[in-house]
């Protein structure tokens, strides 16, 4: 009878830590590359990458197909979906967001997890700048 409940012990001790694993990985942070751009030139493109860190087991993956890419600031660029900005004034500077929600997280309802890039235009602070 002891035999067996070694066997029971042993069993659950090997497999709590599978099982806790499948409960899925948990975002910590997002960064976004490059960190600065600036835009040379109106209809100059970038490509912005997201890159996510996760804990448990601990990896860094590309997730720009899986947040929200925004800009902060109007009328310096335009974002898609895919994280393509493209410059449309060489006047500005803002930031890059990509924004990911709870549920790429892993996390409670309503958690965001952000990654911010900085981009300017080339004659951002200029004489041809100013209003």
């Amino acid at each position: 009878m002891n035999g067996k409940w070694f066997c029971l012990i042993a069993v659950c001790f090997l497999e709590l830590p599978l099982l806790s694993c499948a409960a899925g990985q948990r975002l910590v942070s997002v960064s976004v590359t490059p960190t600065t751009v600036i835009f040379e030139g109106i209809g100059a493109q970038v490509q912005f990458t997201a890159i996510g860190t996760f804990v448990h087991p601990p990896s860094t993956k590309i997730i720009s197909d899986q947040v929200t890419w925004t800009i902060d600031v109007q009328n310096l660029a335009t974002i898609t979906t895919t994280g393509v900005a493209t410059a449309t004034n060489i006047c500005g500077k803002g930031n890059v967001i990509a924004t990911a929600n709870a549920t790429l997280a892993n996390a409670p309802p309503g958690t965001v997890m952000q990654g911010r890039a900085s981009i300017q235009g080339i004659d951002d602070g200029t004489a041809q700048c100013m209003p």
